[in-house]
């Protein structure tokens, strides 16, 4: 592999680093750096229900919760309608605080002319083409794995970037592997990409962060007051019949 190819491949891995996003052009093209990249309505689309379903798929791993289920059917669908309200609002918040340090790193790192550059090239075809098949063939295999033997349900570094690479590797087999190399090329040879390209262990601590986000003190209260209210009255009806 030559030095030039090596280097394409690594501009689309900084590519595939990110999710998907939702943008509309700001006069602040830091800001417009963000949005391109983590658009706020697109790290929140559709994050109550599949939140609520991940949580649900979890629990039913647990033999108390197969239990209670069977003895009290709808038991973990009372607690997923219970759980999403806060589950988003909590989201909403983190996100919130992703944007900004995202926003903080490409300010202070960035000068506006490559901000620009970058911003402009998610916005164009070739972009949304590499964030689009990202999204299809992302992987949270590791990540699950951390999840479900961390007692603190962490997800590591290592299994962030074990998951980014399982995504690497099914797009290497894929069919758009030659539409993707092309690419590669073209970011290779662009001025803007070497420096925005360094910011990328720096984009990964902040998305591991996201990813690891937790339930502040409120949330927390909130959350649990929610459940013991739908499942009191729950549970009261089921073994009251």
């Amino acid at each position: 592999m030559t030095l030039r190819t090596r280097f394409a491949a690594l501009a689309v891995a900084v590519c595939l680093s990110h999710p998907a996003a939702l943008w509309a052009q700001d006069a602040d093209p830091h800001r417009d750096l963000v949005d391109a990249l983590a658009a706020r309505a697109r790290l929140l689309d559709n994050y109550g229900p599949s939140a609520v379903s991940t949580m649900l798929d979890e629990a039913r791993r647990d033999p108390e919760m197969v239990e209670m289920e069977g003895e009290c059917p709808g038991t973990l669908d009372i607690m997923g309608q219970a759980a999403m309200p806060t589950l988003v609002k909590s989201q909403e918040r983190a996100v919130d605080q992703y944007r900004t340090a995202l926003l903080d790193l490409f300010a202070g790192k960035l000068s506006p002319e490559i901000a620009r550059s970058a911003a402009d090239f998610y916005r164009s075809a070739d972009g949304r083409f590499i964030i689009d098949i990202a999204e299809q063939n992302q992987s949270d295999t590791h990540s699950l794995e951390d999840v479900r033997r961390n007692e603190d349900m962490s997800i590591s570094r290592e299994a962030m970037e074990a998951d980014k690479l399982a995504m690497r590797e099914a797009l290497r087999a894929s069919e758009h592997m030659e539409r993707i190399e092309t690419i590669g090329q073209h970011l290779a040879g662009s001025q803007w990409f070497a420096p925005f390209a360094t910011l990328r262990p720096d984009m990964h601590t902040l998305e591991l962060a996201l990813q690891n986000d937790d339930f502040t003190q409120a949330e927390e209260a909130e959350f649990d007051r929610a459940l013991e209210s739908a499942l009191s009255a729950h549970l009261d009806k089921c073994y009251a019949e």
